[in-house]
């Protein structure tokens, strides 16, 4: 029996050491580095205009991407490989676009530019976006100023929340749009400027209220999105809140019935 015995105990640590050696070995997770976006450089050369600053704009299919201010030269860096547009221009001086393409890791030097002056009179309208509550500037705010005739002109502020709108058609009202995601939206009604003038209009933007986090099961948080849903009325009519978005109000009661 003692032999039977030392032969099962000797069986069960056979066993348990062929288990341990079949064990799944730990696996290892290997983080693969992360690839940059290769990117390249436009550089070019503008014939300087006396008393004045020229403006570079950069745009991508359309899209306003980068706006800057020179005297004669500029470089736009890391941008990505592809094709560009510059718009180039100066007070009372005609815009000419010039189509670029980015080279990765290169530097693609351009034509130098010539602005020839405007024939017909024209305006301008500059000004300053400012936070209401701080004072300070606020950069890189896109703004676009629609005519009359429904033709809409697109900026960036600076770095010192300075816009420019140049070469504006005079004896024409404008509207001027404010979108950004931390103020709130702002129209302002420009009245006609007279030729060779500059408007100024310095602005302040109302930040948007900080929004409330609310504990968990007490619903949405004050200001955020809430989902759409779909849902039936006293008559058994569905009614969904995306049919409402954008034209009315809608207030949520739910009745309990008669007890």
């Amino acid at each position: 029996m003692k032999q039977i015995h030392a032969c099962l105990a000797l069986a069960l640590l056979l066993f348990a050491g062929l288990n341990c050696r079949r064990e799944n070995p730990v696996e290892e997770t290997v983080e693969l580095p992360a690839t940059e976006t290769p990117t390249g450089t436009l550089s070019g050369e503008i014939q300087p205009i006396e008393g004045a600053l020229i403006q570079v704009r950069l745009l991508r299919d359309g899209q306003l991407l980068a706006q800057i201010e020179t005297e004669a030269t500029y470089e736009l860096e890391a941008l990505e490989a592809g094709n560009y547009t510059l718009q180039i221009s100066a007070k009372g001086h005609q815009e000419i676009e010039v189509n670029a393409t980015v080279v990765a890791g290169q530097t693609v030097t351009l034509d130098k530019v010539t602005l020839a002056a405007l024939d017909t009179p024209v305006s301008h309208l500059q000004g300053i976006l400012t936070d209401v509550a701080t004072g300070a500037p606020i950069p890189e705010v896109h703004l676009q100023l629609t005519d009359a005739a429904g033709k809409a002109y697109e900026t960036l502020t600076t770095e010192t929340g300075v816009f420019t709108f140049e070469n504006l058609p005079i004896e024409q009202a404008f509207t001027l749009k404010i979108e950004h995601a931390d103020y709130e939206n702002t129209e302002v009604a420009v009245q006609p400027i007279p030729a060779s003038e500059t408007f100024e209009l310095n602005l302040k933007l109302i930040p948007q209220p900080a929004v409330e986090e609310l504990d968990p099961g007490q619903g949405l948080s004050l200001g955020s999105q809430a989902p759409d849903f779909k849902l039936s009325d006293g008559t058994g009519k569905a009614h969904t809140l995306a049919d409402y978005i954008g034209n009315k109000k809608v207030v949520l009661v739910f009745f309990r019935g008669v007890w």
